[in-house]
């Protein structure tokens, strides 16, 4: 399936996305986007640590809230548009630790209502959260807890060194959340730097930690995840980082996101010289 495709079947408006990847490593940033490209509207973001992908979707109108453990540009400072939605109220904010992800998402999983979590306990969490309960063990041990409510994803989209065509992902080095996010959610679109054999699969590390039975879409898009880093093919690229801050959005959108194929958007983004000063 191409991306366009797979964008337009399986992320609706007002649908609860979940993004993979962690910070600057691993976005599935060439399917945000398409999503802009197509102009969906009144996404609620879901991502362990956002980072220019949540900020992207952000400034292109698509999202209306965001659950994120942090949203930043890391070493290069704040996210612009993501900061100034907030503040203005244009979009809400769901504050999340890793913890709560985890459960939340670990809750869908087990078809449950909530799960328990002792830690967030005398945090600040309840004053931003009206949907955590904090309660006693019904089992009579006195121990307090809090309630936090299962996630469950309309969507998942991930980006992945390897896939086969059957749908099988495999991620080299840190997995994070992606895993949770392939087996919770109703849809699960993966795009990939390399397609490869199921027999390759089974013999990489980690062999398939999304299998094919959590995909619903598989996409093979090299350099997907640029500007962030697809280990163990590319690191990110902190000077295009960097001309996204520069520019303001209407003008990165126009060079780099209203293009008309993959080949264009590396083409503009530095071409040959960018991707030989970013492979590993």
């Amino acid at each position: 399936m191409n991306l366009d495709d797979a964008i337009s079947t399986y992320v609706q408006d007002g649908d609860l996305v979940g993004i993979g990847g962690l910070s600057f490593w691993r976005k599935p940033i060439s399917a945000c986007r398409e999503i802009i490209r197509q102009k969906k509207k009144n996404l609620s973001i879901c991502t362990f640590v956002g980072g220019i992908e949540v900020d992207m979707l952000v400034a292109a109108n698509c999202v209306s809230e965001v659950r994120a453990c942090f949203v930043g540009m890391e070493i290069f400072g704040m996210a612009p548009y993501y900061r100034k939605a907030v503040e203005s109220g244009n979009i809400k904010v769901s504050e999340e630790s890793e913890a709560s992800i985890a459960l939340g998402l670990k809750g869908s999983y087990l078809k449950v209502p909530f799960m328990p979590l002792k830690g967030i306990i005398g945090t600040d969490f309840p004053k931003v959260r009206k949907d955590i309960i904090q309660f006693e063990d019904p089992l009579g041990s006195g121990t307090q807890l809090m309630a936090l409510p299962k996630i469950d994803l309309d969507v998942a989209i991930l980006h992945v060194p390897y896939a086969d065509e059957s749908g099988n992902g495999n991620i080299a080095g840190a997995v994070w959340m992606d895993d949770d996010m392939a087996k919770t959610a109703k849809k699960t679109i993966i795009t990939c730097e390399r397609l490869v054999e199921t027999e390759d699969i089974r013999y990489l590390q980690g062999k398939a930690q999304l299998p094919m039975q959590t995909c619903d879409a598989v996409v093979k898009i090299p350099f997907g995840a640029h500007p962030t880093s697809c280990y163990d093919r590319y690191t990110f690229d902190a000077l295009h980082i960097q001309e996204y801050l520069k520019l303001n959005f209407e003008e990165y959108k126009r060079k780099f996101i209203d293009v008309k194929s993959n080949a264009e958007y590396l083409d503009n983004a530095g071409g040959a010289e960018m991707i030989l000063n970013i492979l590993l």
